[in-house]
């Protein structure tokens, strides 16, 4: 018999060859000269596009779901984007998200939206909730 964690990560990785691509642009922040918090923010990419399958899916929006509370406390809007993607991926720092290959849409993280599921200590899926930016950057983006 196998690791739980390990099994399950390869049977969840199998179901992500078939979903939709996805990707990430990494970006490095730098703050203006003074460095105070208030300062304009420049974004510059960090390294090349990672491109990766990924689970596509609405907000759920059935009483009780996670998607509900968070809609009901107003972290969440009914137009935003949940995202499944492998647990070994990147979810820290400044990052935007394209969906589709070309992209369709630019998509920013929601602070309060990932959530790295883990079995064993293992992460398996990081479930990200993604709101479409509308100018298609960022701001600061350079």
């Amino acid at each position: 018999m196998g690791n739980v964690g390990s099994d399950f990560v390869e049977g969840f990785n199998e179901v992500l060859k078939y979903g939709q691509l996805v990707r990430l642009k990494y970006f490095n922040t730098s703050f203006g000269a003074g460095s105070y918090y208030d300062d304009d923010v420049t974004l510059n990419q960090s390294g090349s596009d990672l491109w990766i399958s990924g689970i596509v899916l609405p907000i759920d929006r059935a009483r009780g779901s996670s998607d509900a509370m968070l809609l009901e406390q107003g972290k969440l809007l009914s137009n935003d984007t949940k995202l499944y993607l492998e647990g070994y991926i990147d979810t820290s720092g400044t990052f935007k998200v394209g969906l589709g290959s070309p992209p369709t849409g630019e998509y920013s993280v929601i602070p309060e939206g990932i959530i790295d599921w883990k079995v064993n200590t293992e992460s398996v899926v990081n479930k990200l909730y993604v709101r479409r930016i509308t100018t298609g950057s960022l701001m600061g983006e350079v």
